[in-house]
């Protein structure tokens, strides 16, 4: 999945808006589909919104209106308006054309006299429930109906032929700023929001989530002190593997949840950011209640994160999700296990495996993600996918993408930020969105907070939700192939 409206080009259409603003994703054809009645679900009636387009010819052009998207069957009034070109054959151009001011004349006539009022009229937009976004008087089509992807692109059914008949193009032509070209690998609509309001502006949360108090955390904490795995599974603790970027949060996790069962902070696994990956070491962390001295029935696996020029040996990588490699067994990089080291785990059961893999990723650098680093971890993902194990991930400081989620962590749920950066996560993880869950470790606090071990343990019971699927489903695998549990 490409990054698509990266930060040089939100900056440049905040200047071309003229105001301090901030984007909230509202719709995405390749997330929501490319349907005409689901654009106005979910863009009628929402402000001011910027329209981008990316086509296969790696053009990058849209449209902004200050004015509400509406089904009415009429032309939008807004002498705001411009349409724009960011990019152009995959190099950056930026370029905005803004909306021709047509004057009408308007008759009033009195008892007393006929007086005609020059009145400015813009069309700047044409609001109906048959179309996507329609700029100008048929300037920008973009599609009607619904529209099936074609292998990796929409193939739209709209034109932008008339371009330049409601918007000021500067001596530019519908092929220099569109290349004539509506097969789009992607369409999406944001939601401009004014830069002086707080990001957790939206009426009601993106995820439903009605209680924060300290009885909700009592309660939650309780049941993962009673959790036990799939009975039949003969599972001592549900191992769940920690992955992602190197100072994304891996170990800062386990440290978060170590403390919650501590009633105090802890720094039992090494943290912090490093330009080298801390972790050298594969470990499977225990938790100990302090309060009944017993360890809880899971394991929080950590291997050494991903990094720029790290060849990850993924023979090795499979070793650990196929549960052959031992706890606390040390990385060499010039020396990469296999099956003649005298640690190997011949023969694993199901004890021994990863449950569920919760790749963490820091919500701030999502936008900065190396390419080497992203297919890294999509190659891993091919390899849980054909073992079937399920996948989850924990968007990790939140507080660093919104003030709001800074002061208050029980903004998150009402944050467009956080918002935004899960839905862009869950795009390029291929995951769904309900896979992906905010996070707030622990690294600058010195005592415990509510909000925050209510966000961790929910995350937690995920993950463990997600295990005891994987077990249940071997268990059927097995049973079904006449294998006993415990081979």
């Amino acid at each position: 999945m490409p990054d698509l409206l990266n930060k040089a080009y939100k900056d440049q259409l905040v200047t071309w808006i003229g105001k301090s603003c901030h984007f909230r994703l509202l719709y995405k054809i390749s997330r929501d589909g490319c349907s005409a009645q689901t654009f106005h679900q979910k863009c009628d009636g929402q402000g001011p919104t910027v329209t981008v387009l990316y086509n296969t010819s790696k053009t990058i052009f849209g449209g902004y209106l200050s004015q509400s998207w509406n089904s009415n069957g009429g032309y939008i009034n807004d002498n705001r308006a411009f349409v724009f070109r960011m990019q152009y054959n995959g190099s950056s151009s930026p370029k905005k054309f803004p909306i021709i001011q047509a004057e009408l004349d308007r008759t009033n006539k009195s008892r007393h006299k006929i007086s005609v009022k020059k009145e400015r009229k813009c069309y700047a937009g044409f609001g109906s429930i048959d179309c996507g976004p329609s700029f100008g008087n048929g300037d920008i089509k973009t599609f009607s109906g619904q529209i099936k992807r074609t292998r990796n692109y929409f193939d739209l059914n709209g034109s932008v032929s008339c371009l330049g008949d409601s918007y000021t193009l500067h001596g530019e032509n519908s092929n220099s700023i569109t290349n004539d070209n509506l097969q789009v690998s992607d369409l999406e609509v944001y939601r401009v929001v004014d830069g002086d309001a707080p990001q957790s502006i939206l009426e009601k949360p993106w995820r439903e989530y009605t209680d924060w108090t300290e009885e909700k955390m009592k309660e939650m904490k309780e049941n993962l002190l009673a959790y036990k795995p799939v009975a039949e599974a003969n599972v001592q603790a549900a191992n769940i593997l920690l992955l992602g970027p190197i100072g994304s949060g891996k170990s800062s996790f386990f440290n978060s949840i170590n403390s919650i069962f501590s009633k105090r902070i802890t720094s039992k696994a090494c943290s912090g950011s490093f330009e080298h990956c801390v972790t050298t070491m594969y470990r499977q962390y225990k938790i100990k209640d302090r309060s009944s001295r017993k360890y809880l029935n899971f394991r929080l696996c950590d291997s050494r994160g991903f990094e720029e020029g790290f060849a990850m040996d993924t023979q090795e990588m499979s070793f650990i999700l196929d549960g052959n490699i031992p706890d606390r067994y040390q990385f060499n990089p010039m020396v990469p296990f296999t099956s003649d080291n005298p640690k190997f785990i011949n023969n694993p059961n199901l004890n021994n495996k990863i449950h569920c893999v919760a790749f963490v990723i820091d919500s701030s650098s999502v936008e900065v993600m190396s390419d080497s680093v992203l297919e890294k971890m999509k190659d891993l993902q091919v390899r849980m996918n054909q073992r079937g194990i399920p996948q989850i991930v924990l968007l990790a400081k939140i507080d660093k993408i919104c003030l709001d989620v800074n002061d208050d962590v029980t903004s998150t749920f009402t944050s467009s930020a956080v918002c935004e950066a899960l839905e862009k996560v869950a795009d390029i993880m291929g995951l769904p969105r309900a896979h992906v869950l905010p996070v707030k470790n622990y690294e600058s606090e010195t005592k415990l907070k509510t909000g925050v071990n209510i966000l961790l343990m929910e995350a937690l019971e995920r993950c463990l939700d997600f295990a005891d699927d994987f077990m249940d489903d071997q268990l059927y695998t097995w049973a079904s192939e006449g294998k006993d549990i415990e081979s």
